[in-house]
């Protein structure tokens, strides 16, 4: 699964931070229908998720996957790991030109690529 130059990285990231406040866990679930961000709590008592349609990317593509698993895809990522990289949404807006997503089920790695003004930061 690759998505491609998100069209509003602080929005991405204002989700991700929404629900770092729900859990201490990021479920990351590329569907056909968009990517959905997922959180709960460890007592099962709050619930929050944010679906991006497809349509919020430049480019959504889960051909690759499904070439190599026919079933769903679902990550667990935990909160420590992911919020730091989009925890400063002010200098994220004015820094990174464009942002990718990517999801490896054969090494099971969710790879976050920042293509900022003066480089490239790649967070595995």
């Amino acid at each position: 699964m690759k998505c491609l130059g998100l069209c509003c990285v602080s929005a991405f990231g204002k989700a991700i931070h929404a629900l770092s406040r729900v859990g201490d866990e990021l479920w990351f679930d590329p569907t056909v229908k968009g990517l959905a961000l997922r959180s709960v709590n460890s007592a099962h008592s709050a619930y929050a998720c944010f679906l991006f349609s497809p349509l919020f990317f430049q480019q959504y593509n889960l051909d690759s996957v499904r070439e190599q698993d026919s079933g769903p895809i679902k990550c667990k990522l935990v909160m420590k790991c992911v919020l730091p990289l989009f925890r400063c949404s002010t200098s994220i807006e004015h820094s990174v030109k464009r942002c990718q997503i990517s999801v490896s089920t054969g090494s099971d790695q969710v790879i976050v690529q920042f293509f900022c003004r003066h480089g490239r930061k790649l967070h595995k």
